[in-house]
Formats: C-alpha cells, structure tokens, sequence
C-alpha cells in the first residue's frame, strides 16, 4: 500500500533530490580525483658542526698563587700573568660518507671602541694572523682539529697603550682571538657550506679582567623538495556521502512507495468552498424534499443572502457520496430558493459529472 501525498509536493521534491544526489556525486568525483600537490622538504643528508675554544693562564712567579696556572672562568690580575695558552677545536660530524674540504685562519684582533648607550662604536681596529690559511679534508663526512695558539697578553697591552698615547684617544680596548672556518661538503645527495667563527675576548689595559668565550655550534642539512599529493578529505567525502545516501533513500522512498493524490474535480472542490465558508449555516436532512416549483438561485451566495433575511438555514439532502450532495435550498413558508451546483459548473466539466452519475446508476 502506498503512501498517498500531495501530486505538487511529489512532483517538485522528486527533481529537487534527484538534483541534490547528483551534485554531491559530481562533487565527491571531485573530491577523490582532484590532483593537488604541496611542497615537502625533506632533509636528505644531516650534519653537525661545532667551535669551541679552551684556554690556560699561566702565571709568572709570585706570593700570591703556588701554582703555575690557573684554569677558566676566573677573575686574573694582569701583573701576575706570563702567558695565555689557547686551545681551538672543530668538529664536523655527517650522517654519512663525504667529501670534505676546508680552510680555516687564526688571528688576534684588537679593538678600540666607545659604548654609546647600548650600541658599541667601534673606533680602530687591527688583525695580527696568528695561523694562515690552513686547509683540511676528509673524505667520511668527519673533521677534527685542534690548533694550540700561545700568547702574551702584554705585548697587546703595550701596542694598544701605544695607539692610545698616540691618537690621544681615549676608548676602551679589547683583544679577541678568534678562528675563521670555512667548509664546503660534498654527497650523493648534494653540496652544503658552514661558515663558524669560535672565540675569545679579553679586556686590555685592566689591572684585572675575566675571558668571555664564544663558542659555536650548529647543525645543518642538505634539502631537497619535492610534490607530495594531498590526500584525500575524507571528512568532506563523508559529508557529501551521508546527503548522497539520504536524497537516494529519498528519491525511492517517493519514486516506489508513495502516490499522487488524485486530483479533485471542479465539483469536489467547489462544493467543499461551500462547506468552507456556510459550514456554520449548512443543516443536512436524511430525505429528499420535494423542490417542485422552487426558485433557483445562479450562486450560492445569493442563496446565503436570502438566508440571512428570512433567518432560516441552508438545507441540503445529506449522502455518502459527495456527488449527489449538489443542491442547497431555503424554504420560508410556501417559498422556497434552491441553488443546484452542477448548473453553475462550466458545461464540460457538467457533462462529466452527469457522464459519472450515469455510469453510477447503470
């Protein structure tokens, strides 16, 4: 049995689902064939690098310390020392075979400069090459070196006293010792450079100061990037799966299991107009009233205005067949005003109401 509903409804929501279902298909083709690509980097060959610079004071003979030496991280009375002996060390350390090369370079540099706020002006400056461009190599993707550099802070003191006296320029003065390297790696996978620059500064022309060291380390990688396909969104094709799913039960639940109401005929409706709008004023009779000499009315609504001025009800012979519910009367004494609403039909659509009533009867 099916469900019997309104033909309107049927026929404009039959279309609208069936419309639905297939964009969300066409959508969900989209989803799963569309080709969209990203770029991914992917670090191919990994390295580490690091400076580090180490350093003993060695100290001339005297009363205070009975010791020859003193280790780092102290505070350190210039009078008292002989000597600085520093220790530069570079490692490298690759994930896999390569071929090194390099070249690295010691100095001292002594620097003048003014501190203007937070900013540091530099005044003058000079290099003293301590080792000159060394090279290195290897070919497992290892470096290690270990340069000893030995110095006597005294003899910068003295040259940094002599550019003061001189230019009658007064600024501060430091010395930093430093070590430039420089390496390019070779791999199957490509070529990377590092550039690190360990160090050491020491206050000049203080009767006592504290070394800062500056040492470096980094890790690095060489890249490559390549197109990855994005996957695809499965949360989108969920989403229109489940709208697929519901306007394809949709469609065949209204396509196999429900009707079109069938459509009601100008009679039908016009009598429920009636019943409608003078329900209130309508009394069904279970007999026929002989209506032989009544006067008949062209509307119902000229029916209903003599109601109202006799004060009487509308009658009609009520039946379980709504066809032969078709006249309305008022009787006022010896009067009465009938309204047959098969007359008041169009022609054709009479015709077939009296086409069905004989087709009843037969």
């Amino acid at each position: 049995m099916k469900l019997i509903i309104n033909k309107v409804i049927r026929i404009t929501v039959i279309p609208i689902l069936l419309i639905v279902l297939l964009l969300n298909i066409f959508l969900v083709y989209q989803v799963v064939n569309s080709y969209n690509f990203i770029d991914e980097i992917n670090q191919v060959y990994k390295y580490s690098s690091n400076g580090n610079v180490d350093y003993i004071i060695y100290l001339k003979p005297n009363n205070l310390y009975n010791k020859n030496s003193l280790d780092s991280n102290q505070v350190y009375i210039t009078n008292l020392i002989d000597h600085i002996s520093t220790t530069f060390n570079y490692n490298l350390d690759g994930e896999s075979e390569a071929s090194i090369k390099g070249i690295y370079i010691i100095k001292a540099r002594l620097h003048g400069y003014i501190r203007k706020g937070e900013e540091i002006i530099t005044v003058w400056e000079r290099d003293f090459p301590l080792v000159n461009h060394k090279n290195f190599s290897s070919i497992n993707g290892e470096v290690s070196i270990s340069e000893n550099i030995k110095f006597n802070i005294n003899e910068y003191n003295t040259f940094a006293q002599e550019i003061l006296e001189s230019t009658k320029i007064n600024c501060d003065t430091q010395l930093t010792l430093l070590m430039d390297i420089n390496v390019t790696g070779t791999t199957d996978k490509g070529t990377f450079e590092e550039h690190l620059t360990p160090n050491i500064v020491i206050p000049l022309n203080t009767p006592m100061f504290e070394i800062t060291t500056n040492n470096v380390e980094k890790s690095g990688s060489i890249e490559e990037t390549i197109q990855v396909q994005v996957p695809v969104d499965e949360k989108q094709v969920i989403f229109y799966g489940v709208i697929i799913g519901i306007c394809g039960l949709g469609l065949i639940f209204l396509i196999f299991f429900t009707k079109s109401a069938p459509k009601k005929d100008q009679f039908e409706k016009e009598r429920n107009k009636i019943f409608k709008k003078h329900g209130d004023r309508l009394v069904a009779l279970n007999s026929d009233m002989d209506l032989t000499g009544a006067k008949y009315v062209r509307t119902i609504d000229d029916l209903v205005r003599f109601a109202d001025e006799v004060e009487r009800p509308i009658l009609y012979k009520y039946s379980d067949n709504y066809k032969e519910i078709n006249i309305f009367y008022v009787t006022n004494g010896d009067e009465t005003y009938a309204f047959n609403l098969k007359d008041s039909l169009p022609k054709e659509e009479k015709a077939v109401e009296e086409v069905e009533v004989v087709s009843n009867e037969s």
